[in-house]
């Protein structure tokens, strides 16, 4: 190592998390030459991350400037059609209504059962200058937002109670009532418990203040997107009757004047983000031909409304399309549980429409944006990086797709969006965090350059510390498959003449996600501390394709561990990993992979398992996943033998291996009693184990000072299992 990274003056310290500022989201304005985006930052006293917009100039002229101060989340930045404003989503306190009819129209009230605000919509005045001014004043908030195109209304996504309703949720805020319960999706992590509120559609006139509903039923509506002539909105519902049940969103339209709905999709899909075509004539989503299988790859679909079907009443079609909805499984098994278990709604016809995409083999992550009549822009997973797309109709057939910018593996695009000629792009990389950067849309498409970077948030971290390069490899599994993965290198570290350092597999999540080139402060954080860090994009990683997606559908476990190991054996057989110190981490479904390994090999010398799973059986109905269980393995007492040959639990026998468990109390993804029954069960064999829990942490890393003392606790246990001395970490004499 370098001569100051030895005396450590220069290495990432678990303090240096407080300078870090991390774009998050970016909107471009309609001429293409400013953009604002969300940056994150961390408030050390209030112990807490904030998000402020940020106004950008993509021309490269001027210095970013602050355009927001609030002492918690800005975030959602949407550009009006003049370029003039700029609203947002923001759960701030609010302000006096400016307006007698915004008065009248406020419910009342728009705090949460904690006392604190809802998300509301803001917009600043870009021209004008001065405060944010508050748009809306709805008790339950705001989920989701869209400028009409004259700029003078905002169609609005709100949670829409009933007299009914809204007696009981006070009661419940106020502790007066309890929880009833009759849903099957009863909960969900983050959230809560989940109620029969149903979220519609209304549209707000933004000079007047009056707020008009469009949508009814009993069923949501959400996501509305505004037609080029500001006439109609298209939005996503599940009308099944049975929402919880299956993963059916289809995509409709809804006139508002006349409140004539036409639907564009069958019941056979799962739709997202749908956007209308600069000409009104066409409707492009984000769409999954295979609903309830969680493995099956995202397309664009372009939906013609020539072939829209017209519905007489939006809340009277519950149910209308399908032959059979699904639901309820019955008792007699047959042969074959999952298959069994499967029960889906069943559409009377097919959708209709174009994929562009389908050729490519790569999942369409969204946004969508078109460019034209028949061209359109979107970010995809291409082999562990993000990029953008190019996606054209043809006068015969679906289409075309190209890969388009960036294609240095060495970054990714973590988020982007279009106008104007311009295309904003969140560009990452691992010595670089996420800055915004710009280019042309012709540039893109001719892969002329690189984008101009037009940010530098992350250059006060840079001037006064090393940071590890990581280096792409690839490998071949016992099963004779490809697979790559990411190794973060210890700064000073050379891999063309190295001496073995100690290695950390650090397992992602999902399992249907991705390791890309980007900082991320845990890796570059047990990089400094000496460890080389080892991210494998396993079978099951989205970015690889549909079928090494699919390849571990019901079948966890083993496929995801050989590929981990085999990563592990070719960093031995390059001669950068030290044989006798090799360690294993992983959150989520890292961490039940972490699980898995401890079960499976005795290689590792400490492993840390957070907010992972232990026995899939007990998960079920305790967590907010049950149908991705249904699908994958069936019910838990029509399979059990399923159930247990995949779960960690199965191993528990083998298991040697020093474990840190870290969950959250609130975890209801990777529930806390999974933990305790891998706690509890480890102890009993006399395996060194410890559990560590976060009061009112769900599944995440949210407080700072909790990011803080779980890397401290992670390095701690390594260190004292033969792994690096930690340098800065609590009881390191630091």
């Amino acid at each position: 190592m370098s001569e100051s990274t030895a005396a450590g003056d220069r290495r990432l310290r678990l303090d240096d998390l407080a300078r870090i500022r991390t774009v998050t989201q970016v909107g471009i304005s309609p001429d293409g030459r400013r953009a604002v985006c969300a940056v994150q930052e961390h408030l050390k006293k209030a112990d807490k991350p904030v998000t402020n917009l940020w106004l950008v100039d993509l021309a490269g002229g001027r210095s970013p400037h602050r355009l927001t101060r609030f002492a918690g989340s800005d975030r959602s930045p949407r550009w009006s059609p003049d370029g003039r404003r700029v609203a947002f989503l923001s759960a701030r306190p609010d302000t006096f209504a400016v307006t007698e009819a915004a008065a009248v129209d406020a419910p009342g009230g728009d705090t949460s059962d904690k006392g604190e605000p809802r998300a509301q919509v803001w917009c600043l005045d870009l021209d004008g200058g001065g405060e944010a001014a508050q748009l809306t004043h709805w008790p339950e908030g705001v989920e989701g937002f869209a400028w009409s195109p004259d700029g003078d209304r905002l169609a609005l996504a709100l949670r829409t109670p009933d007299d009914v309703q809204a007696g009981h949720l006070k009661a419940l805020r106020d502790g007066k009532e309890p929880h009833v319960i009759d849903r099957v999706q009863h909960k969900f992590d983050g959230t809560g418990f989940y109620d029969d509120v149903r979220t519609h559609l209304h549209v707000l006139d933004v000079a007047g203040g009056t707020l008009r509903q469009v949508t009814d039923g009993p069923a949501s509506e959400t996501d509305p997107d505004w037609s080029p002539d500001g006439r109609q909105l298209v939005f996503l519902s599940n009308r099944t009757g049975d929402a919880d049940n299956n993963n059916r969103r289809d995509v409709w339209t809804v006139d508002i004047e006349s409140g004539a709905v036409q639907r564009l999709t069958r019941g056979d899909v799962q739709a997202q983000r749908p956007v209308f075509s600069p000409d009104g004539l066409h409707v492009a989503a984000l769409v999954n031909f295979e609903p309830e299988n969680s493995y099956a790859l995202d397309h664009v679909a372009v939906l013609s409304l020539a072939d829209a079907q017209p519905v007489a009443d939006l809340g009277g079609c519950i149910g209308e399309g399908w032959s059979t909805i699904g639901g309820v499984v019955p008792d007699d098994v047959g042969t074959d549980p999952v298959e069994h278990a499967r029960r889906y709604p069943v559409a009377l016809e097919r959708t209709p429409c174009r994929v562009p995409s389908r050729t490519l083999d790569r999942p369409m992550l969204g946004p969508i944006v078109w460019l034209d009549g028949s061209h359109l822009l979107t970010l995809a997973g291409d082999r562990g990086q993000t990029r953008l797309v190019g996606l054209a109709l043809t006068a015969v057939g679906d289409g075309t797709a190209d890969l388009l910018y960036p294609f240095d593996r060495g970054v990714s695009v973590e988020g982007m969006d279009c106008d104007g000629g311009r295309v904003a792009v969140i560009l990452a990389a691992p010595d670089r965090g996420r800055e915004v950067a710009a280019l042309d849309v012709a540039q893109a498409s001719r892969r002329d350059g690189p984008a101009q970077v037009c940010t530098d948030f992350f250059a006060p971290l840079l001037a006064d510390r090393d940071l590890a390069p990581y280096r792409r490899i690839a490998f071949t599994d016992h099963d004779g498959v490809e697979i790559e993965g990411l190794v973060a290198l210890p700064p000073g570290f050379d891999p063309e003449h190295p001496r073995p350092a100690p290695l950390l597999v650090s397992i992602h999540g999902g399992p249907m996600a991705y390791d890309a080139p980007g900082f991320r402060f845990e890796k570059q954080y047990w990089a400094a501390q000496g460890y080389l860090v080892l991210m494998v994009n396993y079978r099951g990683s989205i970015s690889y394709g549909e079928a090494f997606c699919k390849s571990i559908r019901g079948d966890w476990g083993p496929r995801e561990h050989d590929d981990v190991m085999s990563g592990v054996d070719h960093l031995l057989a390059m001669g950068w990993a030290d044989p006798e110190r090799l360690f294993v981490t992983g959150f989520s479904q890292g961490g039940i992979m972490t699980n898995w390994a401890i079960g499976h090999t005795d290689r590792f010398r400490a492993a840390v398992s957070e907010h992972g799973m232990w026995d899939y059986a007990a998960a079920f109905g305790t967590d907010d996943c049950h149908l991705w269980w249904q699908d994958d393995l069936g019910l838990p007492w029509q399979n059990p033998d399923g159930y247990r040959r995949i779960s960690p639990s199965s191993g528990v026998a083998n298991v040697r291996t020093p474990v840190l468990i870290m969950a959250g109390a609130e975890d209801w993804r990777c529930p806390l009693d999974q933990s305790e029954l891998m706690y509890m069960a480890l102890k009993k064999r006399g395996v060194d184990t410890r559990l560590v829990i976060y009061p009112g942490e769900h599944h995440a890393v949210t407080k700072p000072s909790r990011a803080l003392d779980r890397l401290g606790r992670i390095t701690q246990w390594l260190s004292a299992h033969g792994g690096q001395a930690a340098h800065d970490a609590p009881g390191s004499g630091a």
